[in-house]
């Protein structure tokens, strides 16, 4: 496997990282009724700001490989990646969604790591898979502790 596999992989996990900051944050823009401040201003600015800052370490990682970085503002148009409607959301379908979401960010970022995670002879996955581990426990415990709560309390 040669630097441009590698870095391909990186930018298209950094640009889903990109679309997904942007769903969480028009999430948070739009989430009304029951819950709206826990939701506004803790959890879905937490993950858009998160999710944005993977996006940039993403990035970081794939100029490793000596890949060019494309410009953010094509992100989604490279994925064919559909966003979150721009509407008002009652709770209940925030927090569907953003189980839909994180579970496409853990999808992504376990299918990456398992890629880099072989080549263990090159000090550079190394790196990469390492931070990518540290942040599929972030992502999977937003999941399947803090978002499972949410649901089940619908």
């Amino acid at each position: 496997m040669n630097d441009e596999v590698i870095g391909a992989a990186l930018i298209q996990l950094s640009d889903s990282a990109n679309c997904v900051s942007g769903d969480f944050h028009t999430l948070h823009l739009n989430v009304h009724g029951a819950e709206f401040d826990n939701l506004h201003k803790d959890v879905l600015k937490e993950y858009y700001e998160q999710a944005g800052n993977d996006y940039d370490a993403l990035a970081e990682f794939a100029r490793v490989f000596y890949v060019p970085i494309p410009s953010t503002n094509e992100s989604a148009k490279r994925l064919t990646y559909y966003s979150v409607e721009s509407q008002l959301y009652p709770r209940d379908k925030v927090v569907d969604l953003i189980d839909q979401l994180l579970e496409t960010l853990l999808i992504l970022y376990h299918k990456v790591f398992n890629l880099v995670n072989k080549k263990d002879d090159d000090y550079r996955c190394i790196g990469v898979a390492n931070f990518l581990q540290t942040r599929i426990e972030f992502w999977a415990k937003e999941k399947c502790f803090f978002n499972h709560n949410r649901r089940e309390t619908i």
